[in-house]
């Protein structure tokens, strides 16, 4: 069977040390026809050239800078790396996860015996140290089973890092919403489902480790900032892709999910104004009473002032109740990785 090219594209940005291991995963791949496109979103110089000098190792890598007339961010980062990609197949991966051995050797097995246009491999997560088993692992056999887990109170079925695509489905077809600065996964994920009606698979193997936030591995200063910037455009980026059925029928959904991520996000420094364009986006896209708007607005004020304050906590479970947004089970599962 022959060796296809497989386009590996990793965004990065100020992490050298956590992409370098990155990098080291990839290079030990014992499927050795790849390309790994790194492209850079604007890194400190010393961070850029540590990366640089590491591609010197091995002509495979090349790394890019983000074009300057490109918005900041990782979406634009993935989009110019698809434009610059050569192979068969493509491969979107974080710049501090790491891959197994066998990953890519896996995942072009399971195209390559196929018709498929992709495969969806499974991860574990780690902390940098110790491994943990992902135990949520959520399997689907049709489209339809896949947008409704997408669109549901569960975890995201499947982020970017563990799917291999080929190149033909998505290259020139689609491409990643350069506003959104979060929920970026879900909402290629979501329009890759809705738009190109794939055929896909998911496989239970475990091949790749994905890191959570921790001390050597922070969030960004402006990450809660940018949840908020990006919850307007995900409600209507995803909407637009949606028949008026669907959107009826997901509506609820939206009204959930909005809800448990003002609840989980809401910092003292998130303006209102931030909050409204969200509000206004679920108020403009889906049916949404009166009463639920008037839960939302108090939520935030809960959140953003009183938090620390006698009562808070009592307020927030009588909104929670009032509203009927379960928060608790699949946001707080998946917090880490929008």
């Amino acid at each position: 069977m022959n060796k296809p090219l497989v386009s590996i594209i990793v965004p990065t940005y100020n992490k050298a040390l956590l992409a370098i291991e990155t990098l080291e995963s990839i290079a030990a791949q014992t499927y050795k026809q790849w390309e790994c496109i790194i492209v850079d979103d604007g890194s400190k110089i010393e961070e850029y050239n540590t990366i640089l000098n590491f591609t010197k190792t091995d002509q495979r890598f090349t790394l890019h800078k983000r074009p300057s007339n490109k918005p900041k961010g990782a979406n634009a980062c993935r989009n110019y790396g698809m434009v610059l990609s050569k192979g068969k197949y493509i491969q979107f991966f974080d710049s501090d996860d790491i891959m197994l051995p066998h990953c890519i050797a896996g995942r072009v097995e399971g195209l390559q015996a196929s018709t498929l246009d992709f495969v969806v491999f499974s991860m574990d997560i780690f902390d940098g140290n110790q491994v943990y088993v992902n135990s949520d692992q959520i399997i689907v056999s049709t489209l339809q089973e896949a947008l409704d887990e997408f669109l549901s109170e569960r975890r995201l079925p499947w982020n970017l890092q563990r799917v291999l695509f080929k190149s033909k489905l998505i290259k020139g077809r689609i491409s990643f919403n350069e506003e959104l600065l979060r929920f970026q996964d879900g909402d290629f994920n979501i329009r890759v489902l809705t738009t190109l009606q794939p055929k896909f698979k998911l496989i239970i193997e475990v091949d790749s480790r994905y890191r959570m936030p921790s001390k050597n591995n922070p969030r960004s200063q402006s990450f809660y900032l940018n949840v908020f910037k990006s919850m307007p455009i995900y409600i209507q980026s995803v909407s637009s892709t949606l028949t008026k059925d669907q959107k009826q029928h997901y509506q609820w959904y939206f009204q959930n999910w909005l809800y448990a991520v003002v609840g989980l996000y809401t910092r003292p420094e998130i303006e209102y104004s931030k909050f409204l364009k969200a509000y206004k986006a679920l108020k403009n896209n889906y049916n949404i009473s009166i009463f639920k708007r008037l839960i939302l607005k108090a939520l935030f004020f809960n959140k953003k002032y009183l938090k620390g304050f006698k009562g808070h906590v009592l307020l927030s479970k009588w909104l929670n109740k009032w509203y009927g947004a379960k928060t608790k089970s699949s946001y707080q599962l998946n917090k880490n990785r929008i």
